[in-house]
């Protein structure tokens, strides 16, 4: 392993490592010299024209819909690729947790829509067993639990809290299909590490930390479990709750995890996902 003085820099190491699996598990730092950068909190402001115009806009582009709940939960689901993908990634494969709290983030504008965000600082969180624990970038904390706890404070207390109020505020989304969807968005990203990781019991475990934990405001949003077929082992999510993406005209059946589908039903999804039929 590089020591501190021969690495690029940590989190950029291990966020290009979780990149190999797949783009969303990364997050690039803002250029320093970049234009058409603005930062994060500035569109989440409370009640904002701004911010209900560009959620409708994307609910139109992504879903067709003109609905504001659908719109809001449309602009929620692309905004959490963003950035629960990357946190899941890092603690999962590294121990490390990247600050995502919302001012520490900045969106990139290509006229009027947003098509990058980045980190401002490559700051994060990790335990004193980290071998690039001294990085000048690197906030030790003590245990397990404490890197979780930090964990929380930045994406959920730093971040949803105000995302999810301002949406509500600004393009009436629900709080509810709202908090669902940050649910399926670990799952997702839990899913993927499970498909590809050589140590699937630490993406198990993972999970229980994230779902089963009473004061994290996506617990008992939905459930997780390793389903098996023809040899071939999936770990899937059963949702209590629905993103609405049924009710776009681009859609033509529920999710397969959608809280919708009779269990039986999700069975025989999770099936054709395993075989490569879906």
């Amino acid at each position: 392993m590089a020591d501190a003085a021969n690495c690029t820099h940590p989190l950029v190491d291990s966020m290009a490592r979780a990149r190999e699996l797949g783009e969303f598990f990364a997050l690039p730092r803002r250029p320093r010299e970049g234009k058409g950068w603005t930062g994060a909190r500035e569109l989440f402001q409370g009640e904002d024209g701004r911010l209900e115009s560009l959620v409708m806009t994307y609910g139109t582009r992504a879903w067709d819909t003109s609905n504001r709940h659908m719109a809001g939960s449309a602009f929620l689901v692309a905004y959490l690729s963003r950035v629960v993908f990357p946190l899941v990634g890092q603690y999962v494969l590294a121990g490390r947790v990247p600050n995502i709290a919302l001012d520490n983030l900045s969106f990139h504008w290509n006229g009027p829509a947003i098509d990058a965000t980045g980190l401002d600082r490559l700051a994060f969180a990790t335990l004193p067993s980290d071998p690039m624990a001294a990085h000048p970038d690197a906030l030790i904390v003590a245990d397990a639990d404490a890197l979780y706890d930090r964990l929380k404070e930045w994406l959920f207390e730093e971040n949803l809290q105000i995302v999810i109020t301002c949406l509500r505020q600004s393009a009436g989304a629900s709080v509810k299909v709202s908090w669902n969807a940050v649910a399926a968005a670990f799952s997702q990203a839990l899913n993927r590490l499970y498909a590809v990781s050589e140590n699937r019991r630490e993406v198990v475990e993972a999970a229980h930390v994230f779902l089963e934990d009473p004061s994290s405001p996506i617990y008992g949003q939905l459930t997780m479990e390793e389903f098996e077929h023809q040899g071939r082992k999936g770990f899937y999510s059963r949702r209590r709750g629905c993103c609405l993406w049924w009710r776009s005209p681009r859609s033509n059946d529920y999710c397969s995890n959608c809280i919708l589908l009779p269990r039986e039903q999700q069975d025989e999804r999770f099936r054709e996902m395993l075989a490569g039929v879906r």
